[in-house]
């Protein structure tokens, strides 16, 4: 029992040393990690500035005439919620698609697009795919779908 007590105790100065050796070296760089993980408030993608929004600041733009929703996730998704009025433009269907909904959007549009969360890089597949075809006005709604639907904003869902 002693030898386990005398092992913790070397253990624990070696983890208390090595801690304090990185926190020093941390504050002691010009460019110092973080304390607390902040994520990204926007992207460049193609030269392009895209906004990463949360769903708060979504829903704020939601009755604005001028903003358009595009739902990148898949067709079964879509089918099975989405937000209200959502255009669907999959990432992968977004050529195929896209003659669907070109019609629909204009160069004024504001089109925030979102998929599953801040892990999902289905939206800014198809940021990048609209920013080569000259849409300015990007943003994505990094929280994604379930955050949207979770914080009681409006959607579309089946009947049943």
């Amino acid at each position: 029992m002693r030898a386990f007590v005398s092992m913790s105790i070397r253990a624990f100065i070696i983890l208390a040393v090595s801690s304090g050796i990185g926190m020093g070296l941390n504050l002691a760089s010009s460019k110092p990690l973080p304390w607390v993980y902040q994520p990204p408030k926007e992207l460049t993608l193609e030269g392009t500035t895209v906004a990463l929004i949360d769903e708060k600041e979504a829903r704020k733009r939601f009755d604005d005439p001028d903003t358009l929703f595009v739902d990148t996730r898949t067709r079964e998704e879509y089918s099975e919620g989405h937000v209200k009025r959502a255009l669907f433009l999959p990432a992968y269907e977004k050529e195929e698609q896209f003659l669907t909904v070109e019609p629909l959007l204009t160069e004024d549009s504001l089109l925030i697009l979102y998929c599953h969360g801040p892990e999902c890089e289905m939206a800014e597949q198809v940021a990048g795919f609209l920013v080569q075809l000259g849409y300015k006005k990007l943003a994505i709604m990094s929280a994604g779908y379930e955050a949207w639907r979770r914080a009681g904003y409006p959607v579309e869902e089946p009947r049943g």
